[in-house]
């Protein structure tokens, strides 16, 4: 017999069908893989979307009351990215808070319909928006709950406790309310000890799980040459490679800052940027201010599976955010054999190994990145040996993605 579950997400996919994080549409295969009937309550503002189905999952949409500034926005084109866009930070934060509220209802009210016609086992509520609704209606029907959140840099903020609780209520409210356990991106940015210490979860409710990646997607072999010249790019030139929503804590201007010291020094680099949000316009303009402009190209969303074309063909993977590297970009970078050039913040130290795989910049010493891309760029022996080292570590120490989601429902399933 079929076992429903009921999920509550903000998306599916961020992009479009195939683009952006795995993360959402592999917990869903998962949870089909072993045997259960998997219905979704999202958002959308699209006329006329009511039900539907994808990859056969059950998507079930309401229209929030209040969605400010949004282009359209479903499963697959998430409104977190359309307000992303919004220029100034004010305006980004009362447009999320106004969507959460609105979300927070909605999906509520959505999701006991559903599970009036569809009665599931358990209530499965994703990120800030979709945790309170999966807690209402868990609570409401006496159903275990499960929360995911996919990683956040929370337990590092440097503000009063009154101005955390003013800017990331939400996000405070998604780790206290009571589940069986919150399921944690390990993403080096927290820690389950922080979590523990900081939030007052209790240990046994924390699940700090790293997500897993596509093996034999990324570790399929290219040629190197053929790819750039399908990709119109200098066969022999070295290239550097970003990969991530370009959005103010990732800090991509940081590489185009430490462009022209490496341009100086190595002037056939190049440099492709992968990904889109609300910094693309002032990064465009800050590569034309710098000088740099002909280095770089802005490639914008790519849909996965043509991004390990992407990382095959370049030489250097860079991640310089604020609070922690090793998102999923990096572990498929260091699959593919790049060395990384990262921040040496969060709990980055734990995969990228320095001088061994990838090189590690202090956060305060940002000056230092050109030469780290340096050092890389102009050893070509030193940079084969941390590639290498990069893809046995990746190979060695990650799960794929059907391993990593049948543990977290072994997990569940055995606390049910």
């Amino acid at each position: 017999m079929m076992k429903n579950i009921l999920v509550i997400t903000p998306f599916i996919w961020e992009g479009g069908p195939w683009r952006g994080k795995r993360t959402v549409y592999a917990l869903l295969e998962g949870f089909q893989r072993a045997g259960y009937d998997v219905h979704v309550v999202t958002a959308t503002n699209r006329p006329g979307l009511g039900e539907d189905e994808w990859q056969g999952i059950h998507i079930h949409y309401f229209r929030p009351a209040i969605a400010p500034g949004a282009g359209q926005f479903d499963a697959f084109h998430s409104f977190l990215t359309h307000i992303s866009q919004n220029r100034g930070a004010w305006r980004r934060h009362l447009s999320f808070r106004a969507f959460w509220l609105s979300f927070v209802w909605g999906a509520a009210r959505r999701a006991k319909e559903v599970a009036r016609k569809h009665p599931p086992i358990l209530l499965y509520g994703i990120n800030n928006p979709g945790i309170p609704p999966a807690w209402r209606v868990a609570r409401s029907l006496g159903l275990p709950l499960f929360s995911r959140i996919m990683g956040s840099p929370i337990t590092q903020w440097r503000g009063s406790r009154l101005t955390l609780y003013l800017a990331r209520f939400d996000e405070l409210l998604a780790f206290k309310l009571p589940s069986r356990a919150i399921i944690v991106t390990d993403d080096s940015t927290i820690s389950a000890q922080d979590i523990h210490q900081q939030l007052g979860v209790t240990p046994e409710r924390i699940w700090l799980l790293r997500n897993g990646i596509d093996k034999a997607v990324f570790q399929q072999t290219f040629d190197k040459k053929a790819l750039r010249r399908t990709m119109n790019l200098p066969p022999q030139a070295p290239l550097i490679l970003w990969v991530s929503q370009l959005v103010n804590w990732k800090h991509p201007e940081r590489l185009l800052d430490a462009l022209p010291a490496v341009l100086a020094r190595a002037p056939e680099t190049r440099v492709l940027i992968l990904g889109d949000g609300p910094m693309r316009g002032e990064l465009e303009t800050l590569a034309r201010r710098l000088g740099v402009a002909d280095a770089v190209r802005f490639e914008g969303f790519v849909a996965r599976d043509r991004l390990a074309a992407y990382f095959h063909a370049a030489d250097i993977f860079t991640a310089f955010y604020d609070y922690g590297n090793i998102g999923n970009s990096t572990l498929e970078a260091m699959l593919c054999g790049l060395p990384v050039a990262a921040l040496d913040n969060g709990r980055t130290a734990e995969v990228v190994h320095h001088g061994e795989n990838g090189m590690l910049i202090p956060p305060d010493q940002l000056e230092q990145i050109p030469e780290a891309l340096l050092t890389l760029l102009q050893d070509d022996a030193l940079r084969a040996q941390m590639g290498a080292n990069a893809a046995r570590y990746a190979d060695e120490n990650l799960f794929t993605w059907e391993e990593r989601i049948d543990r977290e429902i072994a997990r569940i399933e055995e606390m049910l």
